[in-house]
């Protein structure tokens, strides 16, 4: 709607989720988009500078572009070399199309949309290299403005679970790394190619960071 809250309900729906899945985990919300989604690829890159600056451990990224740029893969190479662990959504197109950042997928986990039945969400995007993981994408309540709650559908809801996945992981061992995390997380409950890994497993991911058995879906 036109309130002044309108700007802000999908970051607060994103935050829950994180929030949901690791609550000690401190958020440091940056808002680079405008109410109705639209934005600048400076202003994104703007907010990863601004995370790393601000000592951010995890970049959870709840958009997608549909063409590189040189500049954005720059930031989440300046995140990587500085130890934080990035995660991004792999778009809502429903196609095997790939998205930036989740694009950079040597560099940033992407992270498609399953249903409550473990298959894939048809409005998400698939296949490799985009998707390394899968988690819950559809019907997601979770936090709201006017301290209220609501529920979601898309893959930017699918990310912060893997982003409150690698908080917990970091809340294991601080030393751990985005190589590590993706490693760790890769340990799901496998579906299909077109979802990597597979489908998210909390306790799969831990319990493989804690043995270090990281056998994995290797990333190209």
């Amino acid at each position: 709607d036109d309130s002044a809250h309108a700007a802000f309900g999908h970051g607060t729906m994103v935050a829950g989720i994180i929030h949901l899945v690791a609550p000690k985990a401190q958020i440091l919300p940056l808002k680079a988009f405008n109410a109705d989604g639209s934005g600048y690829t400076s202003d994104v890159i703007r907010a990863i500078y601004r995370a790393v600056n601000q000592n951010a451990k995890v970049l959870n990224m709840s958009f997608s572009f549909s063409a590189p740029s040189k500049e954005l893969s720059n930031a989440i190479t300046h995140a990587r070399k500085n130890n934080v662990i990035c995660v991004a959504s792999a778009g809502n197109d429903g196609s095997q199309q790939v998205v930036y950042p989740a694009g950079y997928a040597d560099r940033v986990m992407g992270v498609a949309s399953t249903s409550d039945n473990d298959a894939r969400s048809s409005f998400s995007n698939y296949g490799t290299p985009l998707v390394w993981v899968a988690a819950p994408g559809e019907a997601i309540v979770t936090t709201y403005p006017w301290r209220t709650y609501a529920a979601a559908w898309g893959t930017s809801f699918s990310a912060p679970f893997v982003a409150g996945a690698a908080a917990l992981l970091l809340d294991v061992n601080t030393s751990i790394d985005e190589s590590d995390a993706a490693k760790a997380i890769a340990h799901a409950k496998y579906i299909s190619n077109e979802l990597g890994n597979g489908r998210l497993d909390l306790p799969q991911a831990v319990a493989a960071w804690h043995g270090k058995k990281m056998t994995f879906h290797e990333r190209t």
